[in-house]
């Protein structure tokens, strides 16, 4: 994103045109910062490792196309997220799938989809995956996910590493699903998987699960089984406001130089890093509301369009998509939506007016994907934006389309 003369654009396109064409709230994505996001992994990797976008930070067929065109696999954590790479034209053996509750439906389908692996995050999930091995007669290669027990010191509903988590095999589970396997001629475990949580800043926190995960593979290599893959997960974090960006460069050079003389391919799966700072929230203000000493612009996007604020009390910064010649003061950004936690940004200096429109920075991981129809709100318009042209990659939802399902 880049200013212009005053005016917001995303690559050589303005806001404001964007906002007068195609209403607000809208998302809008450049294509051209989620192609350099990803080529910042994809330049440090070696030939044989593989880079698995998170699908979570956001599913969007077309965001998932261009990454498909980057050369990326993908980490999905349920069918419908697997059925979206299928969709995208994703090469299968670049899947793997997460996640502590597949249903029987969901690993049937991964299976006879043939992808790389599947994740087995509990004993009771390995014995499903067999059962339908069985069924299917056929082979599943699968991954332990591995619980470390480290604490990454963001919030704690982004923290999957600790004992705490439901995330992930501690060192008996691992052990009982070593010899389960053993046992059993349709289940390979090859690769041992891990991730710890995400908006990590300190690679060393990676590399202590990197060193847990070795121990794993070591131990489980003395067993029989033949460990190919180490997935060391994403997480690494972005700037939203004061915070340290993780650094793909660092990470994978320490990675590297820990892995050497070692026969491991690495799989990372990162999503935020790769398509956060892609993407904004347009709004419009509606009014401008005083209270006492306090200023709120009330705006036409509410908690229903970018949870995070109110789910994790997330700062995004704020920025006026052209500046009103107006004093500048302090405002609460409150949505439409019939809730006190909708406050979308708290003591913002602004220069604004009705009928302004602002945007909401580094929405493109976890924003429009988390979004919802409370309160029989229409989701918005989603834009990906290639140089000076635009594409619309998810058409504003109508009233029908809310009630198609109840009709």
């Amino acid at each position: 994103m880049k200013e212009i003369e005053g005016q917001l654009c995303v690559e050589d396109i303005r806001v404001s045109d964007l906002a007068i064409e195609h209403g607000t709230p809208l998302f809008i994505y450049s294509s051209g910062v989620i192609k350099d996001n990803f080529k910042r992994y994809k330049d440090e990797i070696r030939d044989d490792d593989l880079i698995c976008y998170a699908v979570k930070a956001n599913s969007n067929l077309h965001i998932l196309k261009l990454l498909v065109s980057q050369g990326s696999g993908f980490d999905v954590v349920s069918g419908n997220e697997l059925k979206r790479c299928l969709t995208a034209g994703a090469d299968k053996k670049k899947i793997v799938f997460s996640g502590v509750a597949k249903s029987i439906e969901e690993i049937k389908f991964a299976i006879e989809s043939d992808i790389l692996s599947i994740n087995i995050e509990s004993v009771g999930e390995f014995e499903r995956i067999l059962e339908i091995a069985k069924d299917l007669k056929k082979s599943v290669n699968c991954a332990l996910r591995i619980n470390p027990d480290i604490s990454i010191g963001s919030h704690k509903y982004i923290e999957t590493g600790t004992k705490t988590s439901k995330f992930g095999l501690d060192n008996e589970a691992i052990r009982n699903i070593s010899e389960l396997a053993q046992e059993s001629e349709l289940i390979n475990i090859t690769a041992i998987a891990c991730h710890i949580g995400s908006q990590i800043s300190d690679e060393n926190l990676i590399l202590s699960s990197l060193d847990s995960m070795i121990d794993v593979a070591i131990k489980l290599s003395t067993k029989g089984h033949a460990i190919k893959i180490l997935d060391i997960g994403g997480g690494l974090g972005i700037r939203y406001k004061d915070e340290d960006a993780g650094d793909p460069k660092i990470l994978l050079t320490k990675v590297k130089e820990r892995l050497k003389g070692m026969d491991y391919k690495i799989i990372l799966e990162p999503g935020r890093s790769v398509v956060a700072n892609a993407g904004i929230l347009v709004t419009k203000i509606e009014y401008i509301k005083e209270a006492g000493e306090k200023k709120f612009a009330i705006i036409d996007a509410g908690m229903n369009d970018l949870i995070r604020p109110s789910l994790y009390e997330a700062w995004h910064e704020v920025r006026e998509v052209e500046v009103s010649n107006v004093e500048a003061c302090h405002y609460d950004l409150a949505g439409p939506v019939c809730e006190t936690g909708d406050v979308l940004a708290k003591d913002r200096k602004l220069k604004i007016l009705p009928n302004d429109c602002v945007a909401f920075m580094d929405v493109g991981a976890y924003g429009s994907v988390m979004a919802s129809n409370y309160n029989s709100r229409l989701k918005p318009i989603e834009l990906l934006v290639t140089g000076n042209k635009v594409k619309v990659i998810k058409r504003r939802e109508s009233f029908e389309d809310l009630i198609a399902l109840e009709s």
